[in-house]
């Protein structure tokens, strides 16, 4: 599975995320859920579990929200495998 941010129009924290994954040199794919290209639907298909945006998946790993990127990004640069 390739990596994926999944966001909402002018959400803040989406931003900060996809700033974040671009600073790391991680590439992804953005699925804008704005109920024509992809729906709310279609992210809780993946992330059953989640009512909030943004959500990332780095692979098959199902990182969560803008918070939890940030603390995953932090332990990987410690070279803490989470």
């Amino acid at each position: 599975m390739k990596n994926i941010i999944w966001t909402k129009p002018n959400c803040s924290f989406c931003t900060q995320a996809k700033l974040m994954l671009d600073e790391e040199g991680i590439e992804y794919e953005t699925r804008l859920v704005d109920e024509v290209n992809w729906t709310n639907d279609e992210m809780l298909k993946m992330a059953p579990d989640e009512l909030t945006y943004p959500q990332v998946f780095l692979g098959n790993k199902h990182v969560g929200g803008c918070d939890d990127l940030e603390a995953y990004l932090m332990l990987r640069e410690m070279g803490i495998d989470t």
